[in-house]
């Protein structure tokens, strides 16, 4: 299972393909002096890093006159250290940009791309699923573009269920199901579910509880209590029931996975771009099935791209570089490398192709993202702090057993303060 799949680029045969007028034009840039990208973004283990590596490493083969320096750090650190470069002047030229957070910097931060795209003939922008793209989207005009999406589903661990002679969960699985399911996994040092203080993880399974906490316009609305039985219902998984486990680390935005891929975890809760986890360090056999139904049966659709910063002093170049690492080639070994379900749709199948060694992705996927079952995540204004003012407070309910109730109030006037003071 472990195992890499490097497609190469066939510069080759593109470079055969040309016209004489684009050869000319490929030789005088061949000549020309080398300008150097800088490429920041958040990485979360070595097996990623290497993948984006590998796009940056790309473009100067296509383009010998452009190199990418690549820069990452993790999640937490990224939004720490955006601002503060945005702010200082020496800004990175191309920047990872979060579908939830990308309305706080686009009209301020980057550089319209809507005239590089009207002149450009092959970059077909109806490729990109409509529904990430528009989150870069500024009274119509495009400002990143998009690499990814997918709907938050759950993973499991068939290995485990098998030891603990438990059934394979399904989509048609009830939230009564998913807790028998939980408790049947736990014991000898197993556990049946590993989750996060974090909304991301936490949203879907708020919303299969009929407790939708932000809304197409912005509002928070999580002082509710359908938002706080849902809340403590999830912690009570940890806290009174102790059938998901122990939360260690409240700041690792990827601590349910790396317990899961222990291989001592029943079940998770991510996206599609987790494949890649699962290929390169699960030793199990894994499946793939949607949220399960209690109230409702429901998810969010997410996704990420990239932007070019506005102060950069080489925006034809950086567009030809973003060009290619949202491109059709560079999006299909994303998905060939399990690390993304592509915004293009194009190179979707391959995505796919790559995984079915993960039992029932493709239908859980699909399924996943019919209209009605997954829904957008809608940020609020000033995204970044509601969110860490929601996980910080939820940790409290999660890892010291403070009761949902005595937060939800408390997350909901913060909140409200913050995004008043972005009006």
């Amino acid at each position: 299972m472990k195992k890499r799949i490097f497609a190469a680029l066939l510069s080759g045969i593109m470079v055969m393909g040309m016209s004489g007028s684009s050869m000319t034009a490929l030789a005088e840039e061949n000549n020309s002096e080398q300008v150097v990208l800088r490429w920041f973004t958040k990485v979360e283990n070595d097996a990623e890093a290497g993948q984006w590596k590998e796009l940056a490493d790309d473009v100067t083969d296509l383009y010998p006159n452009i190199k990418v320096e690549f820069e990452y750090t993790d999640w937490n650190g990224y939004w720490t250290k955006l601002p503060v470069d945005l702010a200082s002047g020496d800004a990175p030229d191309i920047v990872y940009m979060h579908a939830m957070r990308a309305k706080d910097y686009l009209g301020d931060s980057f550089l319209n791309l809507q005239p590089y795209i009207e002149a450009d003939q092959d970059i077909d922008i109806d490729d990109f699923y409509g529904g990430i793209l528009d989150a870069y989207r500024v009274n119509g005009d495009v400002y990143g573009l998009p690499y990814d999406f997918g709907p938050y589903i759950i993973y499991y661990n068939k290995d485990l269920f098998d030891k603990h002679g438990v059934e394979y969960p399904t989509s048609s699985m009830t939230w009564d199901e998913f807790l028998e399911k939980c408790r049947a996994l736990t014991g000898d040092g197993d556990y049946g579910f590993a989750t996060l203080p974090n909304i991301d993880n936490l949203y879907p399974q708020l919303l299969c509880e009929g407790a939708e906490i932000t809304d197409a316009d912005g509002n928070l609305n999580i002082d509710t209590e359908a938002a706080a039985d849902a809340i403590q219902k999830i912690s009570d998984l940890i806290n009174v029931e102790k059938v998901a486990a122990p939360i260690t680390d409240s700041g690792n935005t990827v601590w349910h996975l790396e317990a899961f891929q222990a291989g001592n975890i029943g079940m998770v809760i991510d996206g599609p771009w987790t494949a890649t986890r699962v290929k390169e360090y699960c030793d199990f056999n894994a499946g793939v099935c949607t949220m399960y139904k209690s109230e409702k049966q429901m998810t969010t659709i997410n996704g990420s791209g990239f932007a070019i910063t506005k102060d950069t002093k080489h925006p034809e170049e950086a567009y030809k570089a973003l060009k290619y690492i949202t491109g059709a080639a560079a999006q299909k070994k994303l998905a060939e490398w399990g690390r993304a379900l592509t915004s293009r749709a194009s190179v979707r199948e391959p995505y796919y192709e790559a995984n079915d060694y993960i039992d029932g992705l493709k239908t859980a996927v699909e399924d996943s993202c019919e209209e009605g079952f997954g829904i957008p995540y809608y940020p609020t204004k000033n995204f970044q702090e509601v969110y860490s003012i929601i996980n910080q407070n939820l940790a409290g309910v999660m890892m010291d057993g403070v009761p949902a109730s005595d937060v939800v109030g408390i997350i909901q006037s913060m909140g409200d303060a913050v995004i008043q003071s972005a009006q």
